[in-house]
């Protein structure tokens, strides 16, 4: 897991913050009260390069008398419009004896045959929703494709989720190696003689599926 550094801060001085280097940030969950803090803005950055956001993050800050560490999520990131550079992020702390859904990213490895073959590799989802508790939740999920010959496909049920539950139908597939034709034929069908062009593309890994980026973590109750 990774550390994550802080301190707490007064509110109404964020722009005395990032003058300073700092980012303003806030942690919130449903068993603590929400807590005011700042963050370097450099390993915040160097954070965000090794995470995702369904990774684990452990913050640790002080009060000058008394230290403090909780595991968190990212929720919500806000980034300045004009250097792209964080200027405010909000952490969240869910009940650890409490399963969460969370959407964690597909990370594909190996050269599939298929694709070397002429094939194209088709990704399907770039995250998959899971349900568990906080602490079995995965940064990534990884899918090895090194073996997918054309036409070949990995399921849902193809892949170990280890202690958390896929929140996706077994039988849904999540790559699968096409041919040129048959993509060819999929992404230019013919309609009663008109010719309609609809582009389907894969998701970018951390989004969800046709719908706004990243869910936030969601406290559930019983």
């Amino acid at each position: 897991m990774l550390e994550l550094k802080t301190r707490p801060r007064e509110s109404g001085k964020a722009n005395a913050l990032r003058r300073e280097g700092l980012v303003p940030a806030v942690v919130y969950g449903p068993t603590i009260d929400s807590k005011a803090i700042a963050v370097g803005a450099k390993p915040l950055r160097d954070l965000f390069s090794h995470i995702t956001r369904s990774s684990r993050i452990e913050l640790s800050f002080t009060d000058g008398k008394n230290d403090e560490k909780l595991d968190v999520f990212v929720k919500d990131i806000q980034y300045n419009p004009i250097t792209d550079s964080p200027v405010h992020v909000d952490f969240y702390h869910p009940d650890i004896g409490h399963p969460l859904r969370l959407d964690v990213p597909l990370k594909l490895v190996g050269q599939p045959p298929g694709v070397k073959a002429g094939g194209i590799l088709n990704i399907l989802f770039g995250s998959i929703p899971v349900h568990g508790l906080p602490k079995d939740i995965p940064p990534v999920i990884t899918l090895d494709v090194g073996e997918l010959n054309m036409g070949e496909s990995i399921h849902v049920r193809d892949v170990d989720f280890g202690a958390v539950e896929p929140l996706l139908q077994q039988e849904r597939t999540l790559v699968t190696i096409m041919s040129p034709r048959a993509e060819e034929e999929e992404l230019l069908p013919e309609l009663e003689g008109e010719a309609l062009l609809e582009t389907v593309a894969g998701e970018a890994v951390g989004e969800e599926e046709g719908e706004e980026p990243e869910e936030e973590p969601v406290e559930e109750t019983d």
